[in-house]
């Protein structure tokens, strides 16, 4: 039976092509893992991970390849690449990563998190971008909410604009903050909202996730097209400390479960 390595298919994303010529390579110069390893200071453990794509490697140690291998720059462009564009296989990852989380932390800026949107407001975001399913898009959306409720859920911290709340649209604001006001009261939620009258806060300029799983951390950066995962240290540590510095200015939890109170009842 072929390994996870061997049978790595280049065709499911940028991440997945860098694996796959990563492993091309290392065969081509006929270096074990471990040699492979020894040149960027890694373990043949790691090496195997990049080659499997469970891990991704440092650009640092690809560049140290490209130059011993002498690809011109080869492996330090697809990781490039791959760091800033939506690959197709990423958006599947993120869906996975969100289903195995024990703790998932969400930054909601313009839009309501996905897992948090009422039937309502889903649909009107898929016809906002163009989706040509939108009935399916949003089953699925639909599907993926239950991780919050089902046997086992994992603990779910949430920062939520105050923009995003007043931009949802009036004929579905309602229920939207209805739904809203049900997941706050949830025993594995947190949700915090921060008010427009703070100002501009690190955390704002985007919408994020974090999920951390029994083995790892990862982040995933939304954008118009999906977004990307995130994995180098690096880049989580920047996410973490936007979601941390950001929540310092939050409303807390009561006053937050007060305000969509207050929202509530304007709406009716």
């Amino acid at each position: 039976m072929s390994s996870s390595a061997e049978s790595i298919d280049p065709m499911a994303g940028l991440w997945s092509l860098l694996a796959f010529h990563l492993r091309i390579l290392r065969k081509q110069h006929r270096l074990s893992q471990a040699a492979v390893g020894r040149l960027v200071g890694a373990d043949h453990k790691t090496v195997s991970n990049w080659e499997a794509g469970r891990n991704h490697p440092p650009v640092e140690a690809l560049r140290t390849l490209d130059d011993e291998w002498r690809t011109g720059g080869l492996l330090a462009a697809l990781h490039h690449y791959a760091s800033t564009l939506q690959a197709p296989a990423q958006f599947r990852a993120f869906a996975e990563y969100e289903s195995i989380a024990t703790v998932i932390r969400m930054n909601g800026v313009a839009f309501i998190p996905g897992l948090l949107q009422t039937p309502e407001y889903a649909e009107a975001v898929f016809r906002l971008a163009g989706e040509p399913d939108v009935e399916g898009q949003v089953a699925q959306r639909l599907e993926r909410q239950t991780v919050i409720t089902r046997q086992n859920a994992p603990y779910v911290s949430v920062l939520l604009s105050e923009v995003a709340l007043l931009l949802a649209p009036s004929r579905i604001r309602l229920g939207q903050l209805e739904k809203l006001a049900a997941v706050a009261n949830l025993p594995n939620v947190t949700l915090r909202v921060v008010a427009v009258d703070v100002g501009p806060q690190v955390g704002l300029g985007g919408a994020f996730h974090i999920f951390s799983t029994s083995e790892r951390e990862v982040g995933f950066v939304e954008t118009p097209a999906r977004g990307r995962l995130v994995t180098e240290s690096g880049d989580l540590r920047r996410l973490t400390v936007a979601f941390d510095r950001t929540g310092g200015r939050a409303l807390s939890p009561e006053a937050t479960r007060e305000r969509l109170q207050e929202m509530i009842e304007a709406q009716q």
